[in-house]
């Protein structure tokens, strides 16, 4: 009786080169979509008043703004708004963010805050 084999030694050697190509690829994907965090952009009534690198030591920033003025946290690579004197202080509930792209929004101070990484230098959106 023959016996009966589903790989060929021809069969594992093409299997490897698309498992180490398909690895090489995965890697550079996951590579590509973890953007560098480098600074933080403060806008206030659709002006940009402050940009600051993002840091590991503890600062603490306070910003003016027509309602009176923000405090601004900046650790361990992270923002977040402290105080706010808007009503419903929706600012500081959203709390920390720290990836290339997310925001912090304050509608009655008018303020965006954004996270931008390397080679992202564009204004996405305005609060007015």
């Amino acid at each position: 009786m023959r016996k009966v084999s589903f790989f060929k030694k021809g069969d594992i050697f093409i299997y490897l080169i698309l498992f180490f190509i398909f690895l090489f690829l995965g890697k550079n994907i996951l590579k590509k979509n973890k953007i560098e965090n480098k600074k933080v952009e403060i806008y206030v009534n659709s002006k940009l008043v402050y940009v600051h690198k993002l840091i590991t030591d503890e600062k603490i920033l306070f910003i003016d703004t027509e309602i009176g003025g923000i405090n601004i946290q900046f650790k361990d690579k992270k923002v977040r708004v402290l105080t706010s004197n808007s009503p419903k202080k929706i600012a500081v509930k959203q709390g920390w963010i720290k990836n290339s792209g997310e925001i912090i929004l304050g509608i009655p101070d008018k303020l965006v805050i954004k996270i931008i990484g390397e080679g992202e230098e564009e204004l996405d959106y305005v609060a007015k």
